[in-house]
């Protein structure tokens, strides 16, 4: 087995430590909740352009619920809002329709 083969199954087999990461509920609904105003959006326009009902995005902008990973794409898609702002708060990967 060469030198390269060995590292790469000895990586392989090592545990990796892996950190605890989660987004916070509240700060996640409030970057929800400017941009559906900055798209001039009510909450039952903004849930069905993400395929929610009013009252299951009632409770995301409540900070009870996520969105899943496809309304997330989908908010994206059809709305041009960066997964990394509404999951982290990089407001420089906002679009210009959004900023300030």
């Amino acid at each position: 087995m060469t030198a390269l083969a060995f590292r790469i199954c000895e990586t392989a087999s090592m545990q990796i430590p892996r950190q605890n990461h989660t987004v916070d509920r509240d700060a996640f609904a409030q970057r929800l909740v400017y941009v559906r105003e900055k798209l001039g959006l009510s909450k039952t326009e903004f849930a069905t352009s993400l395929g929610l009902s009013k009252s299951n995005y009632g409770q995301v902008e409540a900070g009870n619920r996520m969105l899943t990973v496809d309304q997330i794409y989908k908010c994206f898609i059809v709305h041009g809002v960066p997964m990394e702002y509404l999951l982290a708060g990089q407001e420089a990967r906002l679009p210009d329709h959004l900023r300030g």
